[in-house]
């Protein structure tokens, strides 16, 4: 059953309630960036007492990870604005992925608070915090698959199993990334980096599994 077909059999629904799913998902999301540096916030209270050379020296770690933390909700934003451009429905399972996702932005502030307070070297903080992307990835990756198999992408035509596989490279960096942090936690975040390096890989996988494609 097409995409189209989907919709008028009530199975997936109006333009307006996607709109309302992407304005929704947005707000959690620009809430979420904001909560980061709130406890920063608290801390630069007390500058007038001790300057803000002192508080910057106090706060290396703290505003180390609050930056790491708005670049991987900026990311994960941008992923999810890009798949739901190409989106033209959605599911109603669509919509518990989308509040498990979520559920994931708003619990990396949470993660972030632990990791900066917790003692160095926290094997759970620093697995949470990972942890909490892993489940990020996943969520968006499987709110891809629904969208494709529900005929709710645009460039569902042109998409293949390859592609699609692809983009799970990434999910199994961020494994990784969680097994390294647990593994060795006086790595803290900087296990994150093995997502850096895997970046590239998503593309060169579907180059190379799409010319054996091509030959077989």
């Amino acid at each position: 059953m097409s995409g189209r077909e989907h919709a008028l059999s009530g199975s997936a629904h109006s333009e307006r309630g996607l709109e309302r799913l992407v304005f929704f998902s947005d707000a959690v999301v620009a809430i979420a960036i904001t909560l980061i540096a709130l406890p920063l916030v608290d801390s630069a209270r007390d500058v007038r007492d001790s300057g803000a050379s002192k508080f910057l020296a106090n706060n290396s770690y703290a505003l180390t990870a609050a930056g790491i933390s708005f670049v991987v909700i900026s990311s994960f934003w941008r992923d999810h604005h890009r798949l739901f451009e190409r989106a033209t429905g959605y599911t109603a399972l669509l919509i518990r992925v989308n509040m498990l996702w979520l559920l994931a932005m708003v619990a990396i502030p949470v993660a972030t608070v632990l990791d900066v307070y917790s003692r160095r070297s926290d094997r759970v903080a620093i697995g949470i915090y990972v942890g909490v992307i892993v489940f990020a990835m996943a969520m968006a990756r499987i709110e891809e698959l629904l969208l494709y198999r529900s005929g709710l992408l645009t460039d569902a035509t042109v998409l293949t199993p390859v592609d699609l596989a692809s983009h799970w490279i990434t999910v199994g960096a961020a494994v990784l990334a969680l097994v390294v942090a647990v593994a060795l936690p006086h790595i803290g975040l900087w296990s994150l980096l093995i997502l850096l390096v895997a970046a590239p890989l998503p593309g060169a996988a579907r180059r190379r599994w799409g010319a054996r494609g091509a030959v077989a």
